[in-house]
């Protein structure tokens, strides 16, 4: 039999994460995902296919037919992350659901969705995706946010659903960019009300503070220099991210309960448990995933030391 948190059951915390998790996820949506409610051991892994990229052609001799090749990309389910964190039962009767959720609910879930980002941004290198452009955060405005447009329309990246994903001083810098705040060419105030920059030359801009460094040493024109990752640009198809939750345990004394987030399809999977000689509850949330390179569909934005 499942034990209870002084009242509060783990169907409330999960609603709770549900909501978290939510505001946490729509910089997955940048990215090509495989994630499901389905259960999964660590080392598992799951297919799926990329699409190369097409050109258009003269139908003046008639509508002759182009190869389509998609190709096979194996994501290998070897990342297993977790947060768990321990409540008195004195604590849990003076805190309650309050308590719950201030202490756990939003750190857990920060915890392990950081830890997924971390590892699929740690793919941006030169290694793995060669293009890239150089420019200060202070000087980043909506004209590089074109070159970046047509950058990625050179590699035949399609323009639906292109992403910019930039370290908040580039944000800021892109925000107060005169033809960004010029609230008459969208129809909107949002920059200047909400410091929200809106769809900029294609591109769904995300603002994420946690980009790997990704340093790395270049030659340009014959001085070294070490190049240190900003941001990037890119298509859907260009990182890769699949995910399920754990089995269930077995044989076990306590609850579990899976949390799947509507937009995206994250799932986590939150578990609870009593250990009488701690005189403590133990909640944890954990999922298992795995990332890979998808195609050359990406652009670095670099800064040079």
């Amino acid at each position: 039999m499942a034990n209870t948190l002084g009242g509060v059951n783990l169907a409330q915390i999960a609603q709770q994460t549900l909501e978290t998790l939510s505001a946490e996820m729509p910089i997955v949506s940048a990215f090509t995902t495989d994630f499901s409610s389905d259960v999964a051991d660590v080392g598992e892994s799951v297919s799926t296919r990329v699409a190369t990229a097409v050109s258009a052609g003269d139908a003046a001799s008639g509508y002759s037919a182009t190869d389509v090749t998609s190709t096979a990309k194996t994501i290998t389910l070897n990342k297993h992350k977790h947060f768990t964190a321990k409540f008195t039962d004195l604590e849990i009767a003076k805190g309650g659901m309050d308590m719950l959720e201030r202490t756990f609910v939003r750190p857990a879930v920060h915890a392990v969705v950081n830890a997924m980002m971390d590892d699929l941004l740690a793919l941006v290198t030169n290694a793995n995706f060669a293009e890239e452009k150089v420019v200060a955060g202070s000087a980043f405005g909506a004209d590089d946010v074109a070159d970046l447009a047509g950058d990625l329309t050179t590699l035949n990246v399609p323009k639906s659903d292109r992403a910019l994903v930039i370290l908040p001083s580039y944000y800021a810098s892109l925000a107060s960019d005169n033809a960004i705040q010029a609230a008459y060419a969208y129809g909107g105030g949002g920059a200047i009300r909400d410091n929200a920059v809106p769809k900029v030359h294609g591109f769904n801009v995300y603002e994420y503070s946690d980009i790997p460094e990704n340093q790395y040493s270049h030659n340009p024109g014959g001085g070294a220099a070490n190049h240190n990752l900003q941001g990037f640009a890119c298509g859907p198809e260009a990182l890769l991210i699949a995910g399920r939750q754990p089995a269930m345990p077995e044989n076990w004394a306590g609850a579990v309960e899976a949390v799947q987030e509507p937009g995206t399809g994250v799932t986590l999977q939150l578990r609870n448990w009593y250990e009488g000689k701690d005189g403590a509850q133990y909640i944890t949330a954990t999922m298992i995933y795995g990332v890979a390179t998808g195609t050359n569909s990406l652009k670095k934005i670099i800064v040079a030391d």
